[in-house]
């Protein structure tokens, strides 16, 4: 099955559905995807309309609407409720706090410092993240000040001087904030489906308006979006948001990965959250495998 990612980034647009297809219209052209296979609705201008059909079609099919402000920073989604719901995986979530949840969580830290050094590697970077690696505890807060630093330099445009989640202001920082927005919607969508329940989080603990679990499931995968970046960046004289959104979609559905074997990018994600539930089900970490940035065949 082909994958589609809808980034809507003019103003005024109208989605509606047609004989099974999603149909968006903007000003100056038409794009029609198959609605049971769209994943994911980004939206990102004003002044968008929906039909009512529309979203409920969306909906019924598992996709997912995000919805961001003027700077491309999420501040909302559409999901639908779900249908399926494990018991015996949310009654163990619930119940597996402390020596569980503190070991799962180093692994997937690990990964997500892991698939850090392996993109400074790709854009060949000397780093010591390797080094921080071996150490007992990993310090998370001083591998991200070497990871930006070290990765923002190499970006041919130029990055900011450090990384902004809210009121980002250097475009750089607002294209991650994009980038992550697809990501967090597509995990969003992994972790209702395999049973688990985003507000109960491994290591993020709950805040008002927060899905703590979707930010701790991330944390591995957002060095991918990262990459992706890079390599667009090399590619682009100028890196706009519209630029990158239509790249960094085509990336995403398109490029595979070695887990178990060779897969989509997006079945590895939904593989790697099927195996945290997994380990929630049995009590122990042996099953979790996170896609590690490596093992792309880019």
């Amino acid at each position: 099955m082909s994958y589609h990612i809808i980034h809507i980034l003019h103003h005024g647009s109208y989605v509606s559905v047609d004989k099974g297809f999603l149909v968006l219209k903007c000003k100056d052209y038409e794009r029609r995807a198959p609605i049971s296979e769209v994943l994911c609705v980004i939206v990102s201008a004003r002044g968008v309309s929906f039909s009512s059909n529309s979203l409920s079609e969306l909906i019924k099919n598992g996709a997912v609407v995000i919805h961001c402000d003027e700077h491309y920073k999420p501040i909302g989604k559409t999901i639908g409720l779900s249908h399926i719901v494990h018991t015996q995986i949310f009654q163990r979530q619930v119940e597996r706090q402390g020596k569980f949840a503190d070991e799962l969580w180093e692994k997937i830290l690990y990964g997500k410092v892991e698939n850090q050094a392996y993109v400074l590697d790709y854009i060949s970077v000397a780093h010591p993240l390797w080094k921080n690696l071996e150490k007992p505890r990993i310090d998370e807060g001083g591998c991200a000040r070497l990871y930006w630093g070290l990765f923002f330099s190499s970006l041919k445009q130029g990055g900011p001087h450090r990384r902004e989640k809210r009121f980002a202001e250097h475009p750089i920082n607002y294209i991650l904030n994009y980038a992550y927005a697809v990501m967090g919607g597509i995990v969003h969508r992994s972790i209702v489906a395999h049973g688990l329940n985003p507000s109960l989080g491994i290591h993020h603990k709950y805040k008002y308006r927060a899905d703590p679990l979707l930010y701790d499931l991330m944390e591995p995968l957002r060095p991918f979006c990262d990459l992706f970046l890079y390599i667009s960046s090399t590619q682009e004289e100028e890196l706009t948001i519209d630029k990158f959104a239509k790249d960094f979609s085509k990336k995403f559905v398109e490029t595979r990965i070695k887990m178990s074997r060779n897969i989509k990018v997006l079945d590895a994600i939904d593989r790697y959250i099927s195996l945290v539930a997994e380990c929630f089900y049995r009590g122990n970490t042996k099953p979790l495998e996170i896609p590690k940035i490596k093992d792309l065949q880019l």
